[in-house]
Order: structure tokens, then sequence, then C-alpha cells
């Protein structure tokens, strides 16, 4: 015996009753039967008034945030104000419109909003895709009193959000392992600071230590010398995204479980998976597009640098004319990882440089399987 229950709709039950009680009422003239009739009507007329009303004055505006990311609940704010005087609203749900980047929407739900005022809800809504996610319509319903008399009502609300590549927990030692302990990733900085290269002498100040102390030139000048240091600069590292071979002709075979687009979308995240890795573990970041209009990004860090990368690679058209191999600076010290969708084509002779491709994302990603002292036992980076 199956213990389900029976779905139950407040307008189905409203309309059985009417046509049930009203034809006996008007063929029998039973007074209760007629004053249940009337009560039935005035219910249907008021709850259709009410919410009538509840909707036609009430606005709604929609507050994005900055942008959003593949894969992560990006929350929206509603906010709605209520123009009548008298009148409040109440069981309020406010549902978008779902498109093709866009899944597992839940709506705002806002129980009362009084005259004259603004009550604010927020719903959530995964991104499938990166790019610009366009919202177009608002829907507002409403089924209050007792929900026999729904009503909904769907308002143009044109706005845009930003989504980026989708980003993945890259290895802990993927980083260091592209850079290495010296090499083209670290440098100093032509400033005095408290690192280890030689930058001048001066005249010693309080709070020197012995250590800071130029003892030859101390004792031929006869006076208290120090040895003022460089500044130590964070390691730096640029990204190549490499994108000049159209996606109809990437080398992809039949049996292969990748296709040529999403080969090239699995070499964006890739390349957004280190940028945003390295930038989180203090290093100066840069990113060259080949193939596609993209501007060009310096070598910086901060978190304001790393959105607008993100937001560069999120802005990409995989549906453009390719272009040539640019240049690329070949004096920059920093690492340079060059990241390609199916397979490695040295179009850059930089022997320094690392050579990844889409496919190997798998292999680089992170199994969370580390020891006490934050070393990944999950095998080493090829």
């Amino acid at each position: 015996m199956s213990n389900r229950i029976l779905p139950v709709s407040a307008p189905v039950i409203y309309l059985l009753l009417l046509f049930l009680i009203g034809p006996a009422a008007l063929m029998q003239g039973n007074n209760p039967l007629l004053w249940m009739l009337c009560v039935l009507i005035v219910i249907g007329v008021l709850a259709w008034y009410l919410t009538r009303q509840m909707l036609n004055d009430l606005q709604v505006r929609r507050i994005l945030p900055d942008h959003g990311q593949v894969g992560e609940p990006v929350p929206v704010e509603y906010r709605l104000s209520r123009t009548s005087r008298f009148l409040p609203a109440f069981d309020i749900t406010v549902t978008e419109r779902l498109s093709s980047m866009m899944k597992d929407a839940s709506s705002a739900w806002i129980l009362h909003v009084g005259p004259g005022e603004t009550v604010h809800g927020e719903g959530l809504f995964v991104p499938t895709r990166r790019g610009r996610l366009q919202f177009n319509e608002v829907e507002v319903r409403t089924a209050f009193p007792m929900g026999i008399m729904p009503r909904r009502k769907r308002l143009h609300v044109p706005q845009d959000l930003r989504v980026h590549p989708e980003m993945y927990p890259l290895r802990p030692a993927l980083i260091r392992s592209l850079l290495g302990t010296g090499g083209q990733g670290r440098r100093s900085i032509d400033r005095n600071g408290s690192g280890l290269d030689y930058f001048g002498t001066r005249s010693i100040r309080p709070g020197d230590g012995i250590r800071d102390i130029a003892w030859k030139i101390s004792a031929r000048r006869d006076e208290w010398i120090a040895i003022e240091r460089s500044l130590p600069a964070s390691p730096r590292i640029r990204v190549v995204l490499d994108l000049t071979i159209p996606t109809d002709a990437l080398q992809v075979a039949s049996d292969d479980r990748w296709t040529a687009s999403q080969l090239e979308e699995n070499a964006i995240s890739l390349a957004a998976s280190i940028l945003q890795d390295a930038s989180t573990r203090g290093y100066d970041i840069g990113l060259s597009v080949q193939g596609l209009d993209c501007p060009m990004h310096g070598l910086r860090g901060g978190l304001r640098h790393l959105g607008r990368i993100l937001g560069s690679l999120a802005d990409l058209d995989l549906t453009h004319e390719r272009r040539p191999w640019s240049a690329i600076p070949e004096r920059e010290r920093a690492g340079l990882v060059v990241i390609h969708p199916d397979r490695v084509r040295k179009t850059l002779n930089r022997s320094d440089a690392w050579h990844l491709t889409a496919r190997q994302l798998d292999d680089l990603v992170s199994t969370n399987v580390a020891d006490p002292d934050g070393n990944d036992l999950s095998g080493s980076v090829a």
C-alpha cells in the first residue's frame, strides 16, 4: 500500500466545490446552499482582485554580483518595492527565465511587502558556460489568499553578468615545479629593503643589527656604516594561451573523450586555474592569448589584476577568425607556461618555457591527498 500523499490543488478544489454546490443551490432553492454559493463567489472575486492589485503595484529590481563562475552558485538579489499606499503584498515568488547558460536555479520568496516598503529577497543559480549571461525577464507570482486565484506577471528587466571560466584546485607543488627554486620567475627589485642581495651602503641607524654592519668600510672611514639590501619581489609567471588553431582544425580522434570545443574550454580553464593559484600564493601574474583579439596583461599582483585577467578569458569568443602567432616580451624575467588545446606546438623559441595541453587537466588537478606538512602525496608533476 502506497503512503504517497495525493497532490492538492486549491484552484481545483475551489472549482469542484463551486460546480457541486452551484447547481444544487440554484435548482433546489435551499437557503444554506445559496449562502454557501454566495460565500464561494465572494471569496473568488476577492481573491482575484487582491492578487491583481498586489502585482500591479509591485516594482522589481535585480541586483547582480560583479561576476560569476562556472559551476559555482551565484546569488542574485531582488529588491521589491510596494508603491501602493494602503494594500500590502504577501507570498511573492520571483523566478528567472532559465537559459542554456544556467541550471539549478532557485526562486526568491518574500513573505510580506508593506505599503511603501522595500524588501530584499535572494535567489541562486549555477552557470554552466563562461561568457556573458543575459537576463531578460523576471516572473513574479502570488497565490494569496488561499491559493485559489494564482496570478503571475512577467517584467522585462534586461541585464548581463560576466561568467568566469571554471577553475580547478591544482596540485600544491604545481606552481613551484613550473618556476623552480630560482630561474626567471624570481627577481629582486632595484629598491632598498630587507632582502639578501646587496643594494648599497648607508650610515648606521637605530635598530640595525650586527649583521648589517659593513666592517671593512667602517674601519676605513672610521665611522659605522651599514649595508643596504635590496627589496625582494614576488616571483612572476606569465601564461600564454595558444588558440591560433581553429576549432575544426584541432587534432581530435573519433574515440577521444573530449571534443575540439571542449579541449579549448579546458585549455581556458587550465590557464585560469594556474593564474588564480599563482595569484593566491603571492605571485605576479600575466596573460597573453595568441590567436584571438585579447589585450596582453602585464605582470602584476592583486585581486583586481586577477579579475581583469579572468574577465578577458571569460570574453573570449571561439567562433571568431584566428590570427597567427604574435610576439611576446622576450626579455621579461618571468616563468613562462604555454597552454595548448590538443597537442604541443613549439612556436615559441624559448628553452625555459613549460608546455601543457588541455588533455593534462585531470593529471594536474589536486586529489586532496596531503600529509600533515602540506606536501602532495598523489604523485609528482610530470
